[in-house]
């Protein structure tokens, strides 16, 4: 039997009415709005053997939607549909755009706009876009490079479409808003009309800046408390580019529950950066399970993001059991990578399926290269320079052991003498990342030295009012100075608190948990990956201790040249991540605690920069070539590390990531992307923002050798006077070492312009 095909017909014809009123315009037709890319995806659990129906809108998209579906069953297993199904969603006449990934304010977009005929008869038509909301404002070009601008509320073009056919204008506007401009496109004739409302996006020039200002507050010794908390943008942002929020939320994983799947603000595409999506789903999963808090769609999504992480990771995985960054094109498995993916992978097991013989494979590789000493050497390439020491690699490597502990008397031999190297080792070594890793491999062996080399750590901990963090910076910050931690200092100090809430009240780690807090970004991560990762188990492991998300609590808050609002946290909505969007213009935020228990306050806010950064740490030189075509971009874009501090002047960087946004209008060449991976020291090419970002992954680069990329494009959108464009080079776990160079197109408005609206100068 054929399954069926659905339409979805709408057609609006004008009433029949008296000759007097033939003339009148004929009944504005529905607005479409809804563009989605996927409409559904659902589970239904059901054991009705009538099964069920279920009822859903359809979107405004003109096109066909195609359904699958798949069923299981205890007693006969699988069952899916033998042939997809298709809703087509049609009307006879309609108009349609394409539009770029976004646009830069002040710059000129000519918009597309195409009608559609599918009648019988050539129907005349009005073709109108609605600027009353004056988000834009329409332009003509003058000559090449002039424009004459226009406040017209509203402008018209007439166009006749011939029966079965589609005919095209566009219309030239400049936006002046950043954000979502809502393009109002209408197209009316004496029998049909269509109406759409298209979102265009609309960013400020130059590169996004993030700043997240979190507080822990704890009432347990006090009824009240009072903070302020300041919006330090600087001169030189970019206008009109601030956008601040300020929230409150009961639990320390709230903003994580949140954003499980957006945690690191930076690409992840290697083996080890695939594990941010991976980790953080167990940590809330076995929060959740410990907490006793039933969360069924965080459950869910989480399990989802799980058993995605872990299909993912496998494509890592060499033939020998090991894991690198780059799979099987990387020359050997990691020491390092191969244990931290044993770890994670046992720990869940517990919510999604695990291969055990993934695991021995795993564990057997990391057996097989331990020295007769006891410590385990690194055989492939490290991204974390941190962790380029023997003794955090061996320690660290321990942890995988110990927690697959159902196997640890088939690698006892191995866990024996890695052991007894650490505890040898840590009396040798003033390494303060080394022996935070060591402090908690000792805790698990329950060796004596674990105690010692706490107490160690504990005489370098840096402290400053009601915060404690540790770093391997040699200076501490002074109130002159404007100082941002590494990633490894976070990574280092979470460390340490994992190890002293083993043998310590968690109270008394309060100054380490609010420093913690205090580096988060909005998104409940931190910069990079590992931080994160490490960051979480820590503050995870605080929070089941603390019974984190009972307090009740009322937070009054009142922006600069604003108006006093209230918060209240309460068990039932700990998790809740409770958001207010403040004005632009806020530059302080006083707010005010009162009630029971604790609770976390942010003020997360990002503004754009439009220059170079100030203290390079690599030399990035952008190329523009002449071309065949303007329609082709081609780049050359050459790389050099440039190492600041002196120690570093004969040491690779880690692994350093570009990202090349391109010109509005333009979309990277998919032909082109193989040509940049071919050059030395590239490992993975990739593309973001709907192709307008190239991503070039670097296993490291080495101070004065200089790779150039071949980095080319094409202009897929009518877009003219672009604003520079950024190229971003950064040390994927150092992110304070980074360089922005800026880049400009020629662009000429007489190559966008049609018709009326391209003026004499322009030789059209």
């Amino acid at each position: 039997m054929a399954e069926p095909t659905w339409e979805a017909r709408s057609i609006f014809y004008a009433s029949p009415a008296p000759a007097a009123a033939a003339a009148s315009a004929p009944p504005a037709p529905p607005i479409r709005k809804e563009f989605p890319e996927t409409w559904m995806f659902l589970n239904r659990h059901d054991t009705d053997a009538d099964g069920f129906t279920l009822a859903k809108k359809i979107p405004d998209t003109i096109t066909s939607w195609v359904v699958t579906g798949f069923s299981l069953n205890p007693s006969t297993g699988i069952a899916l549909t033998k042939r997809p199904s298709k809703i087509r969603v049609f009307q006879p006449f309609f108009v349609s755009t394409n539009l770029p990934y976004s646009v830069k304010r002040g710059e000129v977009i000519a918009i597309p706009v195409i009608v559609f005929n599918y009648l019988d008869k050539t129907l005349d038509a009005e073709v109108a876009m609605d600027n009353a909301d004056k988000e834009y404002e329409f332009t003509e070009a003058t000559n090449e490079v002039q424009e004459l601008a226009s406040d017209e509320v509203r402008r018209v073009k007439r166009v006749t479409i011939p029966a079965n056919s589609g005919r095209s204008v566009s219309f030239m506007i400049r936006p002046k808003r950043v954000g979502a401009t809502t393009l109002k496109i209408s197209a009316t004739s004496p029998i049909a009309g269509d109406t759409i409302h298209q979102k265009l996006k609309v960013e400020p020039e130059g590169v996004t800046q993030f700043v997240n200002r979190a507080l822990f507050i704890n009432l347990k010794d006090q009824a009240e408390l009072s903070e302020a908390l300041a919006v330090q943008i600087p001169a030189e942002a970019v206008p009109d580019s601030e956008f601040i929020e300020f929230s409150v939320v009961g639990d320390l994983l709230g903003p994580t529950l949140q954003n499980l799947d957006n945690l690191v603000r930076m690409p992840y595409g290697c083996g080890e950066q695939n594990m941010v999506n991976f980790v953080p789903n167990i940590l809330v999963l076995t929060y959740l399970e410990v907490t006793s808090r039933p969360m069924a769609g965080i459950e869910a999504k989480a399990k989802k993001f799980l058993e995605i992480g872990y299909q993912r990771e496998l494509t890592y995985k060499h033939d020998d059991g090991s894991y690198s960054a780059f799979g099987k094109s990387d020359p050997s498995g990691s020491t390092w990578l191969t244990a931290y993916v044993m770890r994670s992978f046992h720990q869940a097991a517990k919510y999604t399926q695990v291969d055990p013989k993934v695991l021995t494979a795993g564990l057997d590789f990391l057996a097989s290269k331990q020295r007769e000493t006891g410590e385990f050497p690194e055989l492939g390439k490290l991204f974390d320079s941190a962790n380029q020491n023997e003794l955090a690699l061996t320690a660290f490597v321990l942890l995988a052991f110990f927690e697959n502990q159902e196997l640890i008397p088939k690698y006892q031999s191995a866990v024996d003498k890695g052991v007894r190297y650490v505890a040898e080792q840590v009396d040798q070594t003033e390494d303060q990342y080394a022996l935070a890793i060591a402090a908690v491999a000792l805790q698990l062996a329950q060796h004596p030295q674990a105690e010692k080399v706490l107490a160690k750590l504990e005489g370098e901990a840096h402290q400053e009012n009601d915060r404690k963090w540790w770093s391997k910076a040699a200076e501490q910050p002074t109130p002159s100075t404007v100082w941002r931690p590494r990633s490894n200092d976070v990574e280092l100090t979470a460390y340490v608190l994992i190890a002293l809430l083993e043998q310590s009240p968690a109270e008394t780690s309060l100054p380490i948990v609010k420093w913690l807090i205090g580096q988060r970004n909005s998104n409940g991560g931190f910069a990079s990956t590992q931080d994160t990762v490490v960051g979480l188990q820590a503050l995870t492991k605080f929070a089941q201790k603390t019974g984190s998300g009972t307090g009740t609590m009322a937070i009054d808050f009142v922006p600069s040249n604003g108006t006093r609002s209230t918060i209240k946290v309460q068990p039932a909505n700990a998790l809740v991540l409770q958001t207010h969007v403040l004005p632009r213009s806020t530059r302080q935020v006083e707010f005010t605690a009162r009630g029971t228990g604790s609770a976390m306050v942010q003020l997360s806010y990002r503004y754009n920069l439009a220059e170079k950064d100030k203290r390079p740490s690599f030399k990035v030189t952008p190329t523009v070539k002449d071309s065949a075509s303007n329609r082709l971009l081609v780049l050359d874009i050459c790389a050099e590390y440039v190492p600041l501090e002196a120690g570093d002047q004969d040491k690779d960087s880690n692994m350093a990531v570009m990202e090349i946004a391109l010109p509005s209008g333009y979309v990277g060449d998919a032909d082109s992307l193989g040509r940049i991976e071919s050059v030395d020291r590239v490992k993975r090419v990739e593309t973001k923002n709907s192709d307008s970002t190239v991503i070039v992954y670097f296993d490291s680069l080495t101070p004065g050798d200089v790779k150039c990329l071949p980095v080319e494009a094409t202009k897929a959108h009518a877009v003219a006077k672009q604003k520079p464009a950024a190229v971003s080079l950064y040390d994927y776990y150092d992110t304070e070492r980074r360089a922005t160079e800026y880049y400009q197109v020629k662009s000429s408005l007489c190559d966008i312009c049609e018709g009326t609206d391209c003026g004499t100068g322009c030789n059209k």
